[in-house]
């Protein structure tokens, strides 16, 4: 499998696992170096995106998650996303990428998602009305896009828009 776009990962660990997956010639690869992402990279990121398009692939923890949210951000969120749950990792030492299965690092850039800055498919009050802030909810959405499952109710409220979601379609995940 050729992965057309170009995926950001933090470091060259990551990029080692991707290549030993997919082949040295299969996939592409930007490091951010962890936190230190700097206003260099950010705009040869913008410019690659602009090209050849990005899959941003950070780590399932928080400077992974900070990462993942400057760079959308910086992209004014035209880029492509995929998760990896923390739980899915091996070692328990170590949560990143390179340490994920191969199963499912195939399966997270098998199913990308997309955000939309414009999109507002859920308002403050459907979310806070059907419960969707609560941890169980909370959970089961998570776990259906491989977010983590520590998900603050801002941010899962914030991705859902994001992800065009609406009520019927959010109340078919927690199983309403």
């Amino acid at each position: 499998m050729k992965i057309k776009q170009v995926v950001i990962v933090e470091g060259v660990t990551d990029t080692a696992k991707l290549k030993k997956i997919f082949g040295n010639d299969n996939v592409d690869t930007i490091e951010t170096n962890g936190l230190a992402l700097s206003k260099n990279t950010l705009n040869f990121i913008s410019d690659v995106n602009s090209t050849r398009g990005v899959i941003i692939l950070t780590d399932p923890d928080g400077p992974g998650l900070r990462i993942r949210d400057t760079i959308n951000t910086y992209l004014d969120f035209k880029c492509f996303n995929a998760f990896i749950n923390k739980k899915d990792i091996i070692n328990s030492k170590k949560i990143g990428i390179a340490e994920a299965k191969e199963e499912d690092i195939r399966n997270a850039l098998s199913n990308l998602i997309s955000f939309d800055s414009n999109a507002l498919s859920i308002s403050w009050e459907d979310f806070l009305e059907n419960d969707f802030f609560k941890p169980e909810a909370r959970k089961k959405i998570a776990q259906k896009y491989n977010w983590s499952e520590k998900i603050n109710s801002k941010r899962l409220f914030k991705w859902l828009n994001l992800i065009n979601l609406n009520v019927e379609q959010i109340k078919e995940i927690v199983g309403e």
